[in-house]
């Protein structure tokens, strides 16, 4: 008799009953992000990579470049071994998210934890209704910011086994690798130290 069915059918029927607490964040859709053009100019709406955010505004690179997270905190985060997934809500038309996204991207990149996973999705404005028809004709109902309850964007939400543990909300309480640590419980000892 073949027992890997049952086993596999088991895992599912167990993932489906631990993904449905009323506290687990909704997986977003996958599919491609589109080009809108909008009132104030072109931007980017849906699911997006690094990659494609640097190919649509290459002016990110100098935020990337000249942030410089604390040292300390950066070791400290380098040792958390949390299986975390941080769904960063933002806007390419947004000063805020043009400036923390990419710094963010410097800080994920120097801390090098393989088991943190970044999933951005690309938000039009409130008002843009041909960010409304977008969401529409690709089944993204509720919107982004319904669905993550976003009032300000970038928004970071950090979750661990699909429960949400913090939020990193527009711009960092104290710099984003404090905000991070906070959420985390990471403490960092001082270099000096």
């Amino acid at each position: 008799m073949n027992r890997t069915l049952p086993v596999a059918l088991l895992l599912v029927l167990c993932a489906t009953v631990l993904s449905a607490g009323q506290d687990a964040l909704p997986t977003p859709p996958v599919f491609e992000p589109a080009q809108l053009e909008g009132e104030k100019g072109p931007y980017l709406i849906g699911p997006l990579t690094r990659d494609g955010w640097k190919a649509f505004a290459p002016e990110l690179q100098p935020e990337y470049a000249d942030y410089e997270p604390s040292p300390d905190l950066v070791r400290a985060l380098s040792y958390s071994r949390r299986d975390v997934t941080i769904t960063c809500v933002l806007g390419t038309w947004c000063s805020d998210s043009r400036r923390e996204v990419p710094r963010f991207w410097k800080l994920l990149d120097l801390i090098d934890v393989p088991d943190l996973e970044l999933v951005m999705l690309a938000v039009g404005r409130t008002d843009a209704p041909e960010a409304a028809v977008w969401l529409d004709d690709n089944g993204v109902a509720p919107g982004y910011r319904e669905r993550f309850a976003i009032e300000f964007v970038p928004t970071f939400i950090v979750t661990e086994d699909g429960v949400e543990i913090g939020r990193i909300i527009e711009t960092p309480e104290i710099s984003l690798e404090a905000d991070l640590a906070a959420i985390l419980g990471v403490q960092a000892t001082p270099a000096w130290h």
